[in-house]
């Protein structure tokens, strides 16, 4: 074990895999167990070769920036609420609250797929019509790769062929269903910063995974096991022309915990003192009535039940049910004003 800059432990011999997302195509079973086997060591892992335009992905971070660099009275005018879109300030949100003395050093701005084409992804896209369709475009490409990552998981947790096989999850998975999926643009802005606090506190997310695209400053770190006591948590680099997938609350639910919800964190990056940092995050969640009982695979218990009661409360909720449940412990609707940060 070493000490990094941020004063945690990491380990030399525990990465976080990069997978080659070509070999879905080309060998769907070799895909999948590599998915499989980084989502039970460690739960995240980067794809390579995903199949998004890197130029799309360019163009949202030069759209993230141009929004953000606006003043604050400007931004303001989409406050999020309980819809969880819109723009959330500094200090708005606090990820782990029970630790947390403040609010998350971070400001974001969310869309969903229900607002995809209204006025909210208008202004963000700054009145531009279309650049609000280049912004659908991005947020479709994500929700289909996180569709044949998904189709990766039910490969690799054996789901029969009778229960749908590895299309287990696409009915619970649909673009034109309702659920909590959700595009967000973060920005860390620059600051001095104490490289003991969190700029983004220590949790895990509430979906079912999640796509994230760091642009040149790094700052993710995340938590190598959730096991042990004292477990190092080990930095996840930029690393270009790949996206990294971790996996959230709901397949840890529907797994009984053989897949485990990953905690991490954003800590302090020297560079921020100069330099604002940004990252794109796509939060796919399962259609609003989904439950989040265990699915049909062999590989899964009712007794693997009884160590995995960190989520129990959520399996008496629908995947609707449980987003409200969890926003509702991050945010304080309608108590943040521009005039209290």
């Amino acid at each position: 074990m070493t000490q990094n800059t941020t004063g945690t432990l990491t380990s030399g011999n525990i990465t976080i895999p990069v997978i080659d997302f070509s070999l879905f195509a080309s060998n769907p079973k070799e895909c999948a167990r590599q998915v499989g086997e980084a989502s039970q060591n460690i739960g995240f892992f980067y794809l390579k070769n995903h199949g998004l335009p890197q130029d799309l992905i360019d163009k949202m971070f030069d759209t993230s920036e141009n929004f953000f660099q606006r003043p604050l009275e400007y931004k303001s005018k989409h406050m999020i609420g309980p819809v969880n879109t819109g723009y959330s300030p500094m200090k708005s949100e606090t990820l782990d609250p029970e630790t947390q003395t403040q609010g998350d050093l971070k400001e974001a701005y969310n869309a969903r797929k229900e607002s995809i084409e209204d006025d909210i992804t208008l202004f963000f896209a700054q009145g531009d019509k279309e650049l609000q369709g280049r912004i659908g475009e991005f947020f479709k490409g994500l929700h289909d790769l996180a569709r044949n990552v998904m189709r990766c998981f039910a490969i690799a947790l054996q789901v029969p062929e009778v229960a749908g096989g590895r299309h287990y999850f696409d009915e619970s998975h649909q673009w034109d269903a309702k659920s909590g999926t959700t595009l967000r643009f973060l920005h860390y802005p620059k600051q001095t910063g104490d490289p003991h606090t969190p700029l983004a506190g220590s949790h895990t997310d509430y979906g079912s995974i999640t796509l994230l695209m760091q642009k040149d400053i790094a700052g993710l770190e995340v938590q190598a096991s959730r096991i042990h006591k004292n477990v190092p948590w080990v930095a996840a680099p930029v690393i270009p022309n790949t996206i990294l997938v971790n996996i959230a609350d709901h397949l840890q639910m529907w797994t009984n915990g053989l897949l485990r919800s990953t905690k991490h964190r954003v800590m302090y990056n020297p560079q921020q003192l100069h330099h604002s940092r940004y990252s794109i995050a796509c939060f796919i969640h399962a259609n609003d009535t989904t439950k989040l009982d265990p699915i049909p695979s062999p590989l899964i218990t009712q007794e693997m039940r009884a160590e995995g009661v960190e989520f129990e409360e959520g399996r008496n909720m629908t995947a609707g049910e449980y987003l409200d449940w969890r926003l509702a412990q991050t945010y304080k609707f309608g108590k943040v004003s521009a005039s209290t940060m």
